[in-house]
């Protein structure tokens, strides 16, 4: 298994073998997948200690990794490394590939907020003309007997619709965009392509509710108020 950095430098591709050198001895590898890696810009390759013993049956491998459990205390199973290796190890916590991105995290929040701004601009824009443009029918829903509320539960659902429309837009274009971009990052730092995850369903479903249902809520004020207006203000508004 080999990272994308080392498919990169070497200029191979899954499948193919290639040449290196573990310690002092060569080694033909022949590759079988890639992995991310983190690590060394991806500049990593991944074999089994069997198949390096091969060619070099004396080799001993200088440090071990262990992979934890699920809920385990690092710093706990380090202490426990330690002591069992009566002072012969050096037990080091690998620390988060993560961890790296915490300062982009303050960048990211600002700019999640900037763009609720804007949305939230743009969508209180859309609601006073959507509420203008529905002045001029005013008087039709009114000579056929609609009350206020009923003129009110109109406009908040035109609102809502187009709110629903822009949600389902923005979903189905905005993930496959976000998927190129994450991969594009990743394969020019070496980690790799296929790094990017989805956000779950009910997290996509929570959000697109919550976009429309506030839209909703952000038209149902100026919707009443232009729904109570008086006939003759209506006259005077569209002429």
């Amino acid at each position: 298994m080999a990272g994308q950095g080392l498919l990169d430098l070497l200029d191979v591709r899954v499948g193919d073998w290639v040449r290196m050198t573990v310690g002092d001895r060569p080694q033909i590898l022949h590759i079988v997948g890639r992995s991310i890696e983190p690590e060394n810009a991806g500049r990593v390759v991944s074999t089994s200690l069997d198949t390096l013993r091969e060619n070099d049956p004396g080799l001993r491998p200088t440090f071990h990794q262990v992979v934890l459990d699920a809920g385990a205390d690092p710093g706990e199973v380090a202490r426990r490394l330690a002591g069992a290796g009566q002072g012969r190890l050096d037990v080091h916590t690998v620390a988060n590939p993560a961890d790296g991105l915490s300062p982009l995290r303050g960048v990211v929040v600002g700019l999640i907020a900037v763009l609720a701004l804007i949305g939230l601009l743009e969508l209180l824009t859309a609601i006073g003309g959507t509420v203008r443009e529905g002045e001029r029918d005013l008087l039709a829903l009114k000579a056929i007997g609609l009350s206020p509320r009923q003129i009110t539960a109109i406009t908040v659902t035109a609102t809502g619709c187009t709110a629903l429309a822009a949600v389902l837009a923005a979903t189905a274009l905005g993930l496959p965009l976000a998927h190129w971009l994450i991969d594009a990052q990743g394969a020019s730092s070496g980690i790799g392509a296929g790094i990017a995850q989805n956000p779950s369903p009910v997290l996509l479903l929570a959000l697109g509710a919550g976009a429309v249902l506030g839209a909703a809520a952000l038209a149902a004020l100026p919707a009443a108020r232009a729904a109570r207006r008086r006939l003759a203000d209506t006259l005077g508004a569209v002429a």
